[in-house]
C-alpha cells in the first residue's frame, strides 16, 4: 500500500504562520514555512508545512471499514464500481461469483452482497473455479479517499478567503452601538466561519468533542467486545460515517447538530492581537472545546480556534440568534499569554508559531 500524506491539519490553514525560518540541520538556510514545537520544546525547528500534521491513510477508508458503506452511499458506490472492475477484468478471464444461491454478475448484486464478498467464491464465465485469493486480495487492497478529497475541496480551496471576508468583515462592521466592541456581520460570513470550525473539530485525530466517543466506546462497545483492535475499528467507523455526513448530507449527525444549536444560541469574539503584544500560536489540535477550571481569574469556557498569527476566535454561549454580531476586541500580553496556554494544553504532541521562541508566548 502506498503512503499517502493526508494532513489532519489543513496546510491552508498553517499557511497564516509561514514565515522564514531555519531549522538545525541548515541553520543558515532560510526557508518558507513555520516553526514546530513539542509539548517541552521552547526553541521551534523550522518544518515545510507539507510534511507536518499529517498521518498516512488516515482518512481512507478501506475494505474493513466496508460495514459504513450501508449509510455512506458514495463510498459503497466506490467499493462497488472498483469491484465490478476487478471482476471484469480479471486475467486470463473475467470472473462471476457465487454467494449461497446467489449469482453475483452486476453492480446491483455486488452492492446487495458487497458485506460478505470474504465468503464468495469465484468462477470464470465456463463455469470453472477462479483462484479466490489472488482476486479477494487485490479487492482487500482497495481504498476510497473520498473523505480525504472532500476535505481538500473545501479546506485547501476556501479557507484563505473565508477568514479574510470574516476578519475583513468584523473589522469594518457597523458598530451594534455606540461605543460597544460588537459588530454586525453579514449571516454568510458568520455562518462560514463557524462551519470550517466544526469541520476543524470534526476532523480532529482525536475527536471527541462533549465526550461523545468517549461515552460510545466506554459504556457501549468496551462493555460487550473484549476485542480491543474491534472496538477500535467501530469507532474509527462510526467516525468515518461522521465525516460522510458531514460532507454528503443535509442533516442527521454530530456535525449538523452542532451546527443548529451554534447559529441558534452561540456569539463569537475575535480577539485581535496588539501589534507590540505577541502573536497567537496553534497546534496539531486547533480547533477544541475548553471548560475553564474554577481557579481561573476569567470564566474561558467556549471553544478555542486560533485563526492567525494576530487573531484567535472564540465561540461562547450568547443571546438568542445573535450569530452575525460579533464581539471585536483587542489582545494585549496576558490575553495572549492566557489563550496560548490553553492552546499548549489541548495540543497532543505538536505546536506551531511564526516565532522561533515561544517561551515569552505562555
Amino acid at each position: 500500500m502506498n503512503k499517502k500524506r493526508q494532513h489532519f491539519v489543513p496546510k491552508a490553514y498553517t499557511k497564516a504562520w509561514k514565515t522564514e525560518v531555519t531549522n538545525k540541520n541548515e541553520p543558515c538556510k532560510k526557508f518558507k514555512g513555520v516553526y514546530a514545537f513539542n509539548s517541552v520544546e521552547t526553541i521551534g525547528e523550522g518544518a515545510n508545512s507539507d510534511s507536518i500534521l499529517w498521518k498516512p491513510h488516515f482518512y481512507t477508508v478501506g475494505y474493513k471499514h466496508l460495514f459504513i458503506t450501508k449509510s455512506c452511499p458514495e463510498i459503497r458506490s466506490f467499493f462497488v464500481n472498483q469491484i465490478y472492475e476487478i471482476m471484469m477484468q480479471n486475467k486470463p478471464k473475467p470472473v462471476s461469483a457465487k454467494f449461497g444461491y446467489s449469482i453475483i454478475k452486476t453492480k446491483k448484486s455486488i452492492r446487495k452482497h458487497i458485506l460478505d464478498v470474504d465468503k464468495w467464491e469465484f468462477y470464470y464465465y465456463d463455469g470453472n473455479l477462479a483462484r479466490k485469493t489472488s482476486i479477494l486480495n487485490r479487492i482487500t487492497d482497495l481504498n476510497c479517499y473520498i473523505l480525504e478529497n472532500a476535505f481538500d475541496g473545501y479546506f485547501e480551496t476556501k479557507w484563505i478567503d473565508i477568514y479574510n471576508r470574516f476578519i475583513d468583515e468584523v473589522q469594518n462592521g457597523t458598530p451594534v452601538a455606540l461605543g460597544q466592541s460588537e459588530r454586525f456581520i453579514t449571516s454568510d460570513a458568520a455562518k462560514d466561519m463557524l462551519e470550517f470550525f466544526l469541520m476543524m473539530l470534526c476532523r480532529n485525530p482525536n475527536f471527541d468533542a462533549m465526550g461523545i466517543h468517549t461515552n460510545i466506546k466506554e459504556r457501549v462497545l468496551t462493555k460487550f467486545i473484549e476485542d480491543n483492535q474491534a472496538v477500535e475499528k467501530l469507532m474509527t467507523g462510526f467516525w468515518y460515517t461522521e465525516l460522510y455526513r458531514m460532507f454528503f448530507k443535509e442533516s442527521g449527525g454530530f456535525y449538523h447538530s452542532v451546527f443548529a444549536q451554534v447559529i441558534e444560541g452561540c456569539q463569537m469574539v475575535l480577539f485581535e492581537a496588539y501589534d507590540d503584544a505577541g502573536t497567537f500560536i496553534t497546534s496539531d489540535n486547533p480547533a477544541f472545546q475548553y471548560i475553564s477550571p474554577t481557579i481561573e481569574k476569567e470564566n474561558s469556557s467556549g471553544f478555542v480556534f486560533p485563526v492567525t498569527p494576530k487573531h484567535l476566535l472564540f465561540i461562547a454561549k450568547g443571546n438568542p440568534n445573535s450569530i452575525d454580531i460579533v464581539d471585536y476586541r483587542f489582545a494585549n500580553k496576558d490575553t495572549i499569554r492566557h489563550f496560548n496556554r490553553i492552546v499548549k494544553r489541548n495540543s497532543m504532541d505538536t505546536l506551531i508559531s511564526c516565532e522561533k521562541t515561544i517561551e515569552h508566548l505562555l
